[in-house]
């Protein structure tokens, strides 16, 4: 009977070590609150909007132990640059510094090419430490125009890179807008199977306009309720509190008292860092078209949202990180690279060797295809 309880002993102490080695403890977690404000939906043709946010900013700032706010996304209904701007000066108006992240509403009918958020807010995405727990925000789509979400190559491997820096095991929580699952983001798999090996405690966002508890291959993912007025009409916003082991999570409508909705541990596991994705896409349709074949492949590190272009031994493609860059159509090898100021999302032309495209940046410009010298850039007087 000794012996065998000797076994169970080590057995189970076997299964904590494996369990602790998952996601080592890299940092001491001290304990602090914050909140989160999403979907405001600002909009120069209803005040409402504007008025249920300022309810809640009034209430975070007489609310004590806060220690900042992260903002999710959607702040505008149309995301024209003045009303960023409006939402801006909305939230400056917080006592705590707040961070934030675009929504669907930011991109999918930009007149900025998406450039006017990062313009006002200084970025698309986020990274801080706050008392022992890395937050990291990142902008979740769509892309240009409405359709499934989406999160560039280059914010995933931004990602990688911040948490590889990390001390080992740090606790690490994500910020998005859209929900990072299957019918809301379509690379949704590619986030997760990045992610997971790191010790992600959960994903914040929004969107759905309600408290939803979900999971994402795994791994935790809250969204909160908007803070627009619901149909007792009442505004409200999200609390998270931070234990030394546990992240708590509330709904606060205002003048009312927080209704606690659930609960994580910082650390049991959710999920196994070795798995991947629950699913995939179906590419069998490829199957179909058995005469096609991709001749060469490249990664650019970077998302594309226009057609490469052909002219001669040469094509040309721009991309999100505002890079024109050549290769040899034969074999894929890169000739060279120009890089204009923001993200190029228009189709380059060409006349006489020169190569003509457009930047966000408001100007046009004109390359030597041969060489990528630049002959001269414009910008018109449309786009001042």
């Amino acid at each position: 009977m000794n012996r065998l309880s000797t076994i169970r002993k080590r057995i189970l102490a076997a299964i904590l070590f494996v369990h602790s080695l998952a996601f080592p403890t890299g940092a001491q977690v001290t304990p602090f609150r914050f909140i989160q404000l999403t979907d405001t939906h600002l909009s120069p043709n209803n005040a409402a909007p504007t008025e249920d946010l300022l309810r809640s900013i009034r209430q975070i700032n007489a609310t004590d132990s806060i220690d900042f706010v992260l903002v999710t996304g959607d702040l505008t209904e149309e995301g024209d640059r003045s009303t960023i701007e409006k939402v801006k000066s909305c939230l400056d108006l917080l006592k705590v510094k707040y961070y934030v992240v675009p929504g669907n509403h930011e991109t999918k009918w930009s007149e900025s090419g998406c450039t006017a958020f990062a313009d006002v807010f200084g970025s698309e995405r986020f990274d801080f430490t706050h008392k022992g727990i890395l937050f990291m925000g990142f902008n979740s789509g769509p892309l240009m125009r409405m359709a499934y979400g989406h999160v560039v190559p280059q914010d995933i491997a931004w990602m990688q890179e911040r948490m590889d820096k990390a001390p080992q095991g740090q606790p690490v929580v994500l910020v998005t807008h859209y929900p990072l699952s299957d019918g809301d983001v379509d690379n949704w798999y590619e986030v997760t199977d990045a992610v997971r090996r790191y010790n992600i405690r959960m994903f914040i966002g929004g969107h759905y306009h309600r408290f939803r508890n979900l999971r994402y291959d795994g791994i935790p993912g809250i969204l909160m309720r908007s803070s627009l007025r619901d149909k007792d009409n009442k505004s409200g916003y999200g609390i998270y509190e931070v234990t030394s082991d546990s992240i708590h999570v509330y709904t606060q409508r205002i003048d009312e008292t927080p209704k606690r909705e659930t609960g994580f541990s910082l650390t049991s596991s959710y999920y196994d860092p070795a798995g991947k994705a629950e699913k995939y896409p179906d590419f069998t349709v490829n199957e179909e078209y058995p005469n096609v074949r991709e001749q060469w492949m490249i990664q650019t590190g970077a998302g594309i949202y226009c057609s490469p272009a052909v002219s001669g031994n040469k094509i040309f493609v721009g991309d999100d990180m505002g890079r024109l860059t050549a290769y040899k159509l034969k074999n894929g090898k890169k000739l060279w690279s120009f890089n204009a100021e923001k993200r190029i999302i228009g189709t380059p032309a060409f006349s006489d060797n020169i190569v003509v495209f457009g930047s966000a940046d408001r100007h046009i410009y004109g390359l030597n295809a041969r060489t990528e010298d630049c002959y001269g850039r414009l910008k018109p007087k449309t786009l001042c």
